[in-house]
């Protein structure tokens, strides 16, 4: 979703520099960068690892997600991916099963699918946090063909990150990978 459907990928990254900001985090670029694609949990789990911090997972997490939904939430509108809506409308119309796989939470993942106006057109949003792991472990991608009813080797995933395209892989999935201008860092 965040990066393929929706250009939101620059979006968390400020976001996670003024959170790491208010955490008194010095964390580069290049560190910053391989969170890329993964959930939340699994970058707070790593930042508490690396810098000894005392909050609890679980605070970072409440801290994380209540930053975020005020901050989506507050935005006028969000930029689709040219071509978003055209390919997901030709999709549709040939009959083909869509869901969407993501490590955003299922809050987030609602706002931006409902406030870029494409909620509709899938027939499931699954999060790593409903599937029990972040990408790159397959368990998100799994999770969502399960529930569209479809066998792994059936789907074709796309993608904008290293974790995605090895979790989409990992799944049993064919996975197509979109290279986007963004460079977050």
């Amino acid at each position: 979703m965040d990066g393929v459907l929706i250009d939101s990928e620059p979006l968390h990254y400020l976001i996670e520099r003024e959170i790491f900001e208010k955490l008194g985090l010095d964390v580069s670029p290049e560190i910053h960068r391989t969170y890329l694609g993964t959930a939340t949990d699994f970058m707070y789990l790593d930042l508490i690892a690396r810098f000894g911090l005392s909050k609890s997972i679980q605070d970072l997490l409440k801290l994380d997600e209540l930053f975020r939904c005020e901050y989506f939430s507050s935005l006028p509108s969000f930029v689709l991916n040219p071509g978003v809506r055209l390919i997901l409308n030709e999709l549709r119309n040939a009959g083909i099963k869509l869901g969407v796989a993501t490590s955003s939470s299922p809050a987030i993942a609602n706002i931006l699918l409902e406030r870029g106006e494409i909620k509709s057109y899938f027939e499931v949003v699954m999060t790593t946090s409903e599937a029990g792991k972040s990408k790159p472990e397959p368990l998100v991608y799994q999770a969502a063909a399960n529930k569209l009813g479809v066998e792994p080797n059936e789907c074709l995933v796309f993608e904008d990150s290293p974790n995605g395209l090895l979790a989409a892989k990992r799944a049993g999935m064919t996975c197509t990978v979109l290279r986007t201008e963004t460079d977050c860092g």
